[in-house]
């Protein structure tokens, strides 16, 4: 009898279990792994998957105040945020980029970079481009090369998920509080975080939302340039 009541109740928390990841894949173009989702409940137990925790900016400050985009550069977006999974992965499930807007990021991403093979360069000055390390569902993403292989993804700076249109990145910390104050972006869940005292996710790690039209494509090139300068130039002053 005790066997089967065991049973039983494996059953049901199994089946609870199944019935809570398929509601947290709910919307996503990709079935994230379970060990995604375990992270996930992680994730929601120091609650930092919520949307208060994702859009705060208090902590972030920077020395130089001064960061690669101004007020001019970017306009206050005009809609509301898009609805948000706050986990791994971290994800748009509304307000996807259309088709052409997707082509059209991926190619700008292929005229400024070169394919990334081992990650090295004579030309330090060079973006790699290749598959996401940070990424695990699958991204492409923009590399600098010659890399300190300590550094978050091996010198990785910014992806694009193709599954949505969204886009994380690496910024200034000024940029990265200008486009959440603007409600452009949002902080990923595990900024800040240093794995194994060895790697640590900056805190100015961002969600950039889909592009929606022409417009908006051009606000992300404006933003991603930011990214590539503030990144190279952080390189430089560590050299």
């Amino acid at each position: 009898m005790f066997i089967l009541i065991t049973f039983i109740i494996l059953i049901i928390l199994l089946v609870l279990l199944h019935q809570n990841y398929n509601k947290y894949a709910h919307g996503l173009r990709e079935r994230p792994s379970y060990f995604l989702w375990l992270c996930t409940r992680f994730l929601d137990y120091k609650g930092w998957t919520t949307e208060q925790y994702c859009l705060n900016t208090n902590d972030l400050k920077s020395t130089d105040q001064s960061g690669y985009l101004t007020d001019k550069d970017i306009p206050t977006r005009n809609q509301s945020r898009p609805k948000m999974l706050r986990a791994l992965p971290h994800r748009q499930l509304t307000q996807h980029a259309p088709d052409d807007i997707m082509y059209e990021m991926h190619k700008h991403m292929e005229s400024i970079s070169i394919p990334k093979y081992g990650g090295q360069t004579i030309n330090n000055e060079l973006l790699l481009r290749g598959s996401s390390i940070n990424e695990y569902t699958g991204a492409d993403a923009l590399f600098l090369p010659n890399a300190d292989e300590k550094t978050l993804g091996h010198g990785e700076f910014a992806h694009l998920h193709s599954n949505d249109g969204s886009f994380h990145m690496i910024l200034h910390p000024s940029d990265a509080k200008l486009l959440i104050d603007k409600q452009w972006a949002e902080r990923f869940p595990l900024h800040g975080v240093n794995f194994l005292n060895r790697i640590q996710v900056p805190e100015s790690f961002i969600l950039l939302y889909a592009p929606q039209n022409e417009n908006e494509v051009k606000i992300w090139k404006t933003i991603l340039n930011a990214a590539i300068d503030y990144n190279r130039d952080m390189r430089k002053h560590k050299q």
